[in-house]
């Protein structure tokens, strides 16, 4: 009995998250602020495509290794899908999640708490550079994982939810939707997020590319089309230049979307789909036109590029047509990756394994 009381209360050595890919249904982007970020209205829906995140202490040989980083993270392998694309050193979100936690803990702590130097591995599903948050969905996982980690090894209490998404800010506008998921509002640069009620689940047919997408040069590229476009003209109410001139994002547009997914109305929602960075990821991927155009003739009801892109999402009306439709683009465009998914998953959680 004694034994086995031991061996259960004995502190865990790692802990492991799934971190949960995204679509935007919707994404209004405003102009350039002068900070440089966008103020957005987005519609952000969770995927159950997922990557795995573990942090665990380092053993001894690690421990002594230099690491490149101040904080307790010693080493980050990445393993699956695109992994050579992903930094295994200290500009990885995930990495700087879990230095984070350990900044938050010292802090409620008076700077007193002694925390294990510790590894991360990332397991790839979800595509790098997609447009699909993957790294912001790594971090969110990391901060679940070192958390919980660090909470039982010091023998304290876990960080709470608030403070949680106040790091995942910091480290990014996607990470606070990543670590929360389902369906929400998000306001802002999207960190400011409103739970969005959503019935049924919906089914994706995602179209992957060989080549990424730079987010950064995407919002550039964004700019750079609209500079000196006109903006609507307040007497009139008219717009002059590109339909897609960048305003001031309305809460108000996003109200059949929202009806939409209330009601689990799969055709509604697809005719809802926007995107406003789309033309700007088209204007430097030409080729990902040929993409839609492809899934929408084996039978999409809307497809749409995924966030900055290049991934483009597919929204179907049934699980079959989305193996259809990912399969058929795959075998008709070279270096693309058909994939399947089903929506709303949750946000980042740990996992058993």
């Amino acid at each position: 009995m004694t034994d086995d009381y031991l061996f259960r209360s004995s502190p865990r050595s790692s802990y492991a998250a799934k971190a949960f890919a995204k679509v935007n249904l919707h994404l209004a982007v405003g102009p350039a602020r002068a900070d440089g970020f966008h103020d957005l209205v987005t519609i952000f829906q969770s995927l159950d495509l997922a990557d795995t995140v573990r942090v665990s202490l380092a053993n001894e040989q690690i421990e002594q290794a230099e690491s490149s980083g101040h904080g307790p993270v010693r080493a980050l392998t990445v393993t699956g899908q695109d992994s050579n694309s992903v930094p295994t050193d200290a500009t990885n979100l995930a990495w700087q999640a879990v230095d984070a936690v350990a900044v938050a803990l010292q802090a409620e702590h008076a700077g007193k708490l002694e925390l294990p130097p510790v590894t991360v591995l990332i397991e790839k599903n979800i595509p790098v550079a997609g447009g699909m948050a993957g790294g912001s969905a790594d971090a969110a996982a990391a901060l679940r994982a070192a958390n919980s980690l660090f909470a039982e090894q010091a023998n304290i209490e876990l960080l709470d939810e608030p403070v949680l998404h106040n790091i995942a800010a910091q480290l990014g506008s996607d990470v606070p939707f990543c670590l929360h998921g389902y369906t929400a509002l998000g306001q802002g640069r999207g960190e400011k997020l409103h739970a969005v009620p959503t019935t049924g689940t919906y089914h994706w047919a995602l179209v992957a590319n060989e080549q990424g997408l730079s987010t950064p040069q995407v919002f550039a590229e964004f700019d750079q089309l609209y500079q000196g476009s006109p903006q609507p003209d307040a007497g009139d109410g008219e717009k002059k230049g590109p339909s897609a001139v960048p305003h001031d994002p309305s809460l108000s547009e996003t109200t059949a979307l929202t009806a939409a997914t209330q009601s689990g109305d799969v055709q509604q929602l697809a005719g809802l789909l926007r995107n406003d960075l789309q033309a700007a990821a088209l204007r430097l991927r030409p080729d990902l036109s040929r993409i839609l155009d492809a899934g929408s003739h084996a039978g999409a009801l809307a497809g749409i590029v995924s966030g900055s892109g290049p991934t483009c999402a597919f929204l179907c009306a049934d699980e079959q047509t989305a193996h259809y439709v990912a399969t058929e683009v795959e075998k008709k465009i070279a270096g693309t990756r058909g994939i399947t998914a089903m929506s709303p998953a949750g946000g980042a959680e740990l996992i058993e394994c």
